[in-house]
């Protein structure tokens, strides 16, 4: 058997992503056990979000218009056939609610940490490698209830 190339550098690849995805997948456990939750909560899908919402102080308003966002995208993508103008108008909210939802998130998770506007920069440009900093590192979770 001969690997070419292509396909050296496509393992490679594969194999990189993997560790990184194992990285983040146990940062999340350390955040949440930071932030004085248990580790399994970083494990369930759509109950993470939430929580993760929670610890950090933001509306539970949020968590439900992400749930409709999640909607929103799963039934685009289901239904190819609708005209492009009713996949405009559900798909631009979307966009917005998810990336407002994301930035807020991201700043109040470096005001829990007591980072300054580097972080909350960072945080929202390469979120998953913040995480792994704010997990990995020696900074203490504060809850916003508790400042």
């Amino acid at each position: 058997m001969r690997i070419d190339f292509t396909s050296l550098v496509t393992i490679i690849i594969l194999i990189c992503l993997l560790a990184f995805y194992i990285l983040y997948v146990i940062a999340q456990f350390k955040l949440m056990t930071k932030a004085g939750e248990k580790w399994w909560k970083a494990l369930i899908p759509f109950y993470n979000v939430f929580t993760a919402h929670h610890v950090v102080g933001m509306s539970h308003v949020w968590f439900i218009l992400e749930i409709f966002c999640w909607i929103t995208e799963i039934v685009l993508e289901v239904f190819h056939g609708i005209p492009p103008v009713f996949g405009l108008i559900f798909a631009v909210p979307t966009i917005v609610i998810t990336a407002l939802s994301e930035v807020i998130y991201a700043i109040k998770l470096c005001d829990c940490f007591r980072k300054g506007i580097g972080y909350k920069i960072g945080t929202i440009l390469f979120t998953e490698v913040f995480l792994m900093i704010f997990a990995y590192g020696k900074a203490k979770f504060k809850r916003p209830d508790k400042h």
